[in-house]
């Protein structure tokens, strides 16, 4: 384990050294072209320390947005097909992003505070089964 922590905070202790020395090659005129590679860098291992300390207490995952936050980004179309079987708490998120063209949602989970803005064309069809059917259940009112 300690191996591995020496080894992220090599990564952060590179990234910014790197990162510092590109900045003061463009502040001289020089050509820093690989800044925003070593941007990128020091993003990736500070999302590696975090990991490799999410693993020590046993527990780590990784959120991976889904086919409805890819349609939302990028104006798709989705069809949820029997969506009176949702939970309640599901069908309370997507209210937000009904609620009018401007709508947006909130990826919680990933522990993200800004909303996934929706795009303009796109457009969420929902079909539901009738509630007679066997197992079936109404919508929430």
């Amino acid at each position: 384990k300690s191996e591995w922590k020496k080894l992220a905070q090599c990564f952060l202790k590179a990234a910014t050294m790197g990162e510092s020395k590109m900045r003061e090659l463009s502040k001289k005129g020089k050509d820093s072209i690989n800044i925003d590679a070593w941007a990128d860098f020091r993003l990736t291992a500070e999302r590696f320390e975090r990991q490799r300390v999410a693993s020590e207490s046993g527990l780590a995952f990784l959120f991976t947005e889904g086919a409805l936050v890819d349609a939302i980004r990028t104006g798709k179309w989705v069809l949820l097909d029997e969506i009176n079987l949702a939970s309640s708490e599901t069908l309370e998120r997507l209210c937000g992003l009904l609620d009018d063209s401007q709508g947006s949602i909130t990826l919680t989970e990933k522990g993200d505070a800004e909303a996934v803005c929706r795009h303009p064309d796109f457009r969420l069809f929902a079909a539901m089964n009738p509630a007679t059917d066997a197992g079936k259940k109404d919508l929430p009112g």
